[in-house]
């Protein structure tokens, strides 16, 4: 690609998980533009990122005479995905955050140097009436795309997040799948070298090293929340080589929204519930210091470098609620190669 590097236009930018795969993709790639209208993902979003022109608006105020003075070549997006979610109304396109989506797909036939397009989305897309506006659309400005669902337990992540993803190109081909297939493994090209081997893919090393007493106490979960809760707690330990997806209600709701940690490793889970379920005294359950994964902890197991960190002034609810409705930056990045490889 020589010293010109490829613009990309990164659209519904969260706290730049789109900007940190590019990064981490190394393929001669650079954000030159990001657009969120989320006030507080976009102050995590410059804290991080100073050098990016990054501003907070509604996508539908973007004409395709402003992206074209931009000259990007690639679009990556994570547009709003309520309209789909299982937990959702399910309204599909005729919810109004399908809006500014919906004007993509207007200004799409518009846009004189996108090349490359790539998109994430949950389980549930796939069948969803937008994605067929979406993949048509394509269709008629000549893109060639494929469709994947994947998770990061397929790079050996021990966190599962399944989610829907679509890459697309002009002009040429893809050597692997077809349009009529979703694809549910990586194709062989797109091994992420800057992967924990194998070896290190239990929970353990993606965990804070240390605590302080009254930093643990943050995290350990109230009594009550044990009392009501014990039979559907996901309750996972470091050397475990998995946990569940980590939702933007966690913490705030107990069921489905993510996996809590023994912290005291050394008493056993087993016999202290079993303890518990006898008598009902939650004094059984104190030994274990059941706690909630780190916003830290989470960031890590979602792929953001050791120097992601959110600004002074994020409420930990906020930190939650921002890495719920982010993307695995590991899985996004693998795409990425396989795109523009």
């Amino acid at each position: 690609m020589g010293e010109t590097k490829l613009r990309i236009l990164e659209l519904y930018s969260g706290i730049g998980g789109m900007h940190y795969a590019a990064e981490l993709a190394n393929v001669g790639a650079e954000v030159v533009f990001s657009v969120d209208i989320n006030t507080s993902a976009n102050e995590v979003y410059r804290h991080n990122v100073k050098q990016t022109n990054q501003q907070s608006r509604n996508i539908e105020s973007l004409s395709a005479n402003e992206i074209n003075k931009l000259k990007p070549n690639v679009i990556m997006m994570s547009p709003p995905c309520q309209p789909f979610t299982r937990v959702g109304l399910k309204l599909d396109v005729e919810d109004s955050r399908c809006s500014s989506f919906l004007h993509l797909l207007e200004v799409l036939p518009h846009l004189e140097t996108v090349s490359f397009v790539l998109m994430e989305n949950v389980v549930g897309f796939e069948t969803s009436e937008m994605r067929n506006a979406f993949t048509k659309a394509l269709k008629s400005c000549g893109f060639y795309f494929r469709e994947f669902l994947l998770s990061p337990v397929s790079l050996q992540i021990p966190n599962s997040r399944n989610r829907y993803y679509l890459i697309a190109k002009k002009f040429t081909n893809f050597t692997f799948g077809t349009e009529t297939d979703i694809m549910t493994a990586f194709p062989s090209n797109s091994c992420d070298v800057n992967m924990p081997s194998v070896e290190q893919s239990t929970l353990e090393p993606y965990l804070e090293k240390s605590f302080a007493d009254e930093e643990l106490a943050r995290y350990l979960l109230p009594a009550k929340t044990l009392v009501k809760y014990w039979r559907i707690l996901d309750v996972r330990q470091r050397s475990d080589i998995s946990s569940c997806c980590f939702t933007k209600a966690y913490t705030h709701y107990a069921e489905g929204t993510g996996s809590v940690l023994q912290h005291d490793s050394s008493e056993s889970f087993r016999e202290k519930f079993a303890e518990f379920e006898k008598d009902g005294n939650v004094a059984h359950l104190k030994p274990l210091q059941l706690r909630y994964f780190t916003p830290r902890e989470i960031a890590n197991l979602m792929g953001f470098p050791a120097q992601f960190s959110f600004p002074e002034n994020t409420s930990l609810r906020t930190r939650y609620r921002l890495l719920g409705n982010s993307l695995n930056v590991h899985v996004v990045s693998s795409l990425l190669k396989t795109l523009l490889e």
